[in-house]
């Protein structure tokens, strides 16, 4: 039996080219610029949030560089951490949910933002395990909710019908900045020859963006006002 196959077209490869690192970034100042003709609320809202949630990446990512190499941690101790960070965080998530009802959250996330800022810079004045635990801790408690009160604001400020695109939005832009916190994280450590000036750096990309969020304009309800009642 002779079988004889038959090579179909890919309309899929031909409908959909690929997109490469230029092109990405072309396609999210084309969906920003729409965006801000329609609510430059909204983008001053999606650049902060980008901003400082690449800080809060930032912390997690090199939690454990700063612990081992300028805290004196070991790898059991980091371990051990880790998992007492995020019981932290989940627990300061909860707790942030129901502030975030009580007075709203933009309140919530640029509070966290300068308690979190204040931790770090405390901690690197610092030295030694206890101050590690002491400050890394009180640090996380206040991750949880700047991280779940931004996406409840951006849900707040969509407009109705467009939840998915915001949310890409958000997602893409944060994408976009991912290289800040580690690449300034790199810079502070290579200019002042010492792993523990890394924060520093990361506590630039956070202040950055609390500066940013404070730019944004919500409505005592904690949706977005528009541009017309924002100007």
């Amino acid at each position: 039996m002779l079988l004889v196959a038959h090579r179909l077209p890919d309309s899929g490869a031909a409908s959909h080219p690929s997109t490469g690192l230029l092109g990405g970034y072309r396609k999210l100042w084309t969906e920003i610029s729409a965006e801000w003709r329609r609510d430059r609320n909204l983008v001053y809202f999606l650049v902060a949030s980008a901003i400082f949630r690449d800080g809060l990446a930032a912390i997690f990512a090199f939690g454990a560089v700063l612990g081992v190499n300028a805290y004196g941690l070991t790898q059991a101790d980091v371990l051990i951490f880790g998992a007492a960070a995020s019981v932290v965080a989940a627990v300061g998530a909860v707790l942030g949910g129901f502030v975030d009802h009580r007075i709203g959250s933009k309140p919530v996330i640029v509070g966290s933002l300068a308690a979190i800022i204040a931790a770090a810079l405390t901690l690197l004045t610092l030295s030694g395990p206890t101050a590690f635990w002491a400050c890394g801790l009180l640090l996380c408690v206040f991750i949880g909710p700047a991280q779940s009160s931004a996406r409840a604001l951006l849900l707040h400020m969509a407009q109705h019908g467009k939840e998915g695109v915001a949310f890409g939005l958000y997602t893409m832009t944060g994408r976009a900045v991912s290289f800040l916190g580690p690449w300034l994280f790199s810079v502070f450590v290579d200019v002042f020859h010492t792993v523990r000036a890394g924060l520093g750096g990361v506590c630039l990309v956070l202040t950055t963006g609390l500066l940013l969020m404070l730019r944004v304009q919500v409505s005592r309800h904690g949706g977005a006002l528009t541009t017309a009642q924002s100007s």
